[in-house]
């Protein structure tokens, strides 16, 4: 076997403990490096003592080339041969990890409900244009749950700006009723709702029974949902067993939130490099070299986080529903960048509340049905979304909002640029219908209505049109 060879060490793991020893050993390198203040500065004066008093044995460009700009910049196009063994299989593991992120969102998240699959899909294009390269670890999960009424933790830097923790869902009463709206989701929207996570606005080890509710989405998916905690190390015992078991079932990266240095410390004295080789770390303390606050909930307006851009981010993952157990509640939401208007960086489409199955049913259909369709009527009026950028290309048309990303429309066979133009001046004048876009330039230019409707289409289906709901809500 090459030494060249990169191994799956998330799913399925490789039984290369040595390879594993590796890819552990180097993550930690890379958490001392982003969250322990001054290891940076002492692994470049010392850079062997230092690894060598963290425990670590791999070798200093390794290190080197995964943590430090300049010499990660001067190795990017290195020939595999050519990197240090370990950098290489490091390497592999990130890319195993954005594979299967990117299959989330591509594959694993779409609906089988057409309607719901659109409007997803929708979203995902509108993300493109408002938010940028942010939208690349978006999933746009169309399920997810919430068990609590609050969190008990009260982060300042909450995205979504959790209340505190009001009420928990019980497994001994509810129990039914869990399995009932596991089932009928699964039936409605397809393996897309296996998906979900079992936390959104909420700390998922608030609920003491967290590990029987999850139980019985791994018995009718046959996944364990993905865990973001706040208190990993509010009950240790707790987090590593049911860490130890979620692997073993199906396995998946997990993620602590660090709150504190002393907290990192614990973290570390508590679990192996290898039992947290599926979890991601994530750095939320302002000592931290390399913190993560997104600037999205209360991290807008909490000035001791050094949080300087107030608008623009969010943490939401979510173009679908939240199923809160604990109110009863049902959520339509998606995400959007963070702003006065939408501090959570999310946009609350609908809540509608259920007493019990039947009921559920009846309102989550019917939220399906107001809000979701597979396609923009050719009858109504459309209006494009404020905010977007157009430009005239060679071929086509470019597409662009406040941030980095432009998205070309390329002309099809004849479909030249001069209709693709045409076309959104009649969109830009608003309240015209597919219908009377077609009529008038079949009339001014002699286009084929079959043409103007494509290109509506394409138009649509990148998100760049207001859905109905939304035109309706703007005409009001």
């Amino acid at each position: 076997m090459s030494d060249l060879e990169i191994k799956t060490v998330v799913s399925p793991p490789t039984d290369d403990r040595e390879y594993i020893r590796e890819v552990a050993e180097a993550k930690r390198a890379l958490e001392l490096w982003t969250m322990e203040p001054g290891f940076q500065e002492r692994f470049m004066a010392a850079p062997e003592k230092t690894l060598s008093e963290s425990g670590l044995s791999i070798d200093v460009l390794s290190v080197k080339i995964l943590a430090d700009y300049e010499t990660a910049l001067a190795y990017r196009d290195c020939p595999p041969e050519e990197l240090p063994r370990v950098a290489r299989r490091y390497r592999g593991f990130l890319r195993e990890k954005l594979a299967e992120r990117d299959r989330m969102a591509r594959e694993l998240c779409v609906p089988k409900h057409p309607s719901f699959r659109a409007w997803r899909n929708r979203q995902r294009g509108r993300c493109w244009a408002e938010l940028g390269q942010k939208n690349a670890s978006l999933i746009h999960v169309p399920m997810t749950f919430e068990l609590d009424l609050g969190c008990s933790v009260g982060c300042p830097f909450c995205g979504v700006m959790a209340g505190r923790l009001q009420k928990v869902c019980r497994y001994d009463e509810d129990a039914a009723l869990w399995q009932g709206i596991l089932s009928f989701v699964s039936e409605l929207i397809g393996d897309a709702a296996g998906q979900a996570t079992c936390y959104y606005a909420t700390e998922p080890l608030d609920n003491p029974d967290y590990e029987k509710f999850t139980d019985d989405f791994f018995n009718i998916f046959g996944i364990v949902p993905q865990l973001t905690t706040a208190v990993s190390m509010r009950k240790p015992e707790r987090t590593r067993a049911y860490l130890m078991d979620a692997l073993k079932k199906y396995r998946r990266v997990h993620r602590f939130s660090v709150l504190s240095l002393d907290i990192l410390h614990k973290i570390f004295e508590t679990f192996s490099m290898e039992e947290l080789l599926c979890v991601e770390l994530l750095p939320q303390f302002v000592e931290a070299p390399q913190n993560r606050f997104a600037k999205a909930g209360r991290a807008r307006e909490n000035c001791n986080l050094g949080v300087e851009d107030k608008d623009g981010n969010t943490i939401a993952c979510i173009s679908g529903f939240v199923v809160n157990m604990a109110e009863r509640s049902i959520r339509l939401i998606t995400p959007c960048g963070a702003s006065e208007a939408h501090p959570t960086g999310e946009i609350i489409i609908a809540k509608e509340y259920f007493e019990n199955l039947d009921d559920f049913k009846g309102v989550l259909v019917s939220m399906i049905d107001r809000y979701m369709i597979e396609n923009f009527s050719k009858e109504e009026p459309l209006f494009l979304r404020p905010g977007i950028i157009f430009e005239r290309a060679e071929k086509g048309i470019e597409f662009f909002g406040a941030k980095d990303m432009r998205l070309k429309f390329i002309g099809e066979d004849d479909l030249s640029p001069a209709l693709y133009c045409a076309v959104l001046e009649k969109l830009r004048a608003g309240g015209k219908s597919a219908y009377d876009i077609a009529t008038e330039l079949m009339t001014e230019r002699d286009e084929f209505p079959a043409n103007v409707f494509f290109i509506l289409r394409k138009f649509e289906q990148a998100g760049l049109l207001l859905e109905p709901y939304e035109a309706a809500m703007n005409q009001a």
